[in-house]
């Protein structure tokens, strides 16, 4: 290296200390003095957000703010990089309207999709800023087990109607049979009765975790039964046969023929619908009363038509996502029976920000858009 090469580094060095000493680190310094003071929660963002408001020429007021970033819509999917870096969520998604979502949780994502998880790391290559840890594809894999041979000529074997998951394996104690062309029945309601029975649904624990869909099949499939004042609606010892909603008047509940309690609207009957046991109490009207009843078979038969209408429907959405192309028709099936159906409403915010991220998102239908917090000045 020449002599003039080493004076000029030199100056170089001499310069840049210079700038650092008169310009940068007595700045830094009232940062630091303050941001000890004051011991944010968030270091970096305070310090941002400290530099602008403190500018030595032009000082400005600094607000954080959500900056629009991008647009989903359906078959685009998202919350992945939590999943796959353990980093928090790296934006915020808001729901544009009603959105339907299918959701798998961290621990379904880990164990089902080792292929998947391939996928996604090679589409992570957009994310520059995110790094994949190896341990966690090696864990999904050994969590996978090996591969099976000749998967992709095997169909999917669905697990049978009548077993259920969840909250819904208590429903059916035995197989119901669907006879070819059933459908549901539906009776006249107007939009007051309607509302009223949606309202009741959603309290109740039996119905409220119906999907939308199966939550207005059962809706139209209650019918109303009246009864004169004096007149037994169930009698103890009876078959259970159909769940009431006690839509106006007034009854007695009694016990071996001793009053319990008066009953003034509710429901009453739900052992129809999971067991189909002999009633354990007499409900007599004190007043003409209204009701809606639904019927035990209908109910049965409701959850198992919508069960596997719902699986079939998931498996064709889930066979035109680009995301899935590459997996067997096997995972693909394995993934739907784990993922949950979720509404967002409008505006609903479904990740924030800097949360810790434990679900995968699949948008079904409508759109969403994602926000990242920038500082506006």
């Amino acid at each position: 290296m020449s002599q003039s090469a080493d004076s000029s580094n030199v100056t170089r060095r001499e310069a840049v200390k210079e700038y650092l000493e008169s310009t940068v680190v007595p700045v830094l310094s009232r940062a630091l003095t303050d941001m000890c003071v004051q011991q944010p929660d968030d270091p970096f963002k305070w310090l941002a957000r400290w530099l602008i408001e403190n500018h030595p020429t032009s000082p400005q007021q600094a607000e954080w703010c959500e900056t629009l970033v991008h647009k989903l819509s359906q078959g685009d999917f998202f919350g992945e990089i939590a999943l796959l870096s353990g980093k928090p969520r790296q934006a915020t998604v808001k729901a544009v309207g009603t959105v339907t979502l299918l959701v798998l949780s961290r621990d379904a994502f880990t164990r089902l999709c080792g292929n998947l998880f391939e996928i996604l790391r090679r589409n992570m290559e957009s994310y520059k800023s995110i790094e994949l840890p190896e341990a966690i594809t090696d864990d999904a894999k050994e969590q996978n087990g090996p591969e099976e041979e000749n998967e992709d000529d095997a169909p999917p074997t669905p697990p049978p109607a009548n077993v259920r998951r969840g909250r819904r394996g208590t429903v059916f104690v035995e197989a119901a049979q669907i006879e070819d062309g059933w459908t549901p029945p539906s009776y006249p309601k107007s939009e007051e009765e309607i509302q009223r029975l949606d309202e009741h649904i959603s309290k109740t624990a039996l119905l409220a975790y119906l999907d939308p869909k199966a939550r207005t099949t059962v809706i139209e499939a209650f019918e109303k039964k009246t009864f004169n004042s004096g007149e037994d609606i169930i009698r103890q010892g009876d078959d259970g046969d159909y769940y009431y909603i006690l839509d106006s008047g007034k009854a007695d509940v009694s016990s071996a023929c001793i009053f319990v309690f008066e009953l003034r609207g509710g429901s009453f009957g739900e052992l129809a619908l999971l067991h189909g046991e002999p009633r354990n109490a007499t409900i007599r009207t004190t007043q003409s009363c209204v009701t809606w009843a639904l019927d035990r078979d209908t109910f049965r038969k409701i959850m198992m038509q919508s069960g596997k209408q719902d699986m079939n429907d998931r498996l064709q959405f889930l066979s035109k996502v680009s995301l899935l192309a590459e997996l067997t028709q096997y995972e693909k099936f394995k993934i739907a029976e784990a993922m949950k159906l979720r509404t967002a409403e409008p505006g609903e915010t479904i990740i924030q920000e800097g949360d810790v991220g434990n679900e995968f998102f699949i948008i079904q239908s409508g759109n969403v858009n994602c926000y990242k917090r920038t500082l506006k000045f």
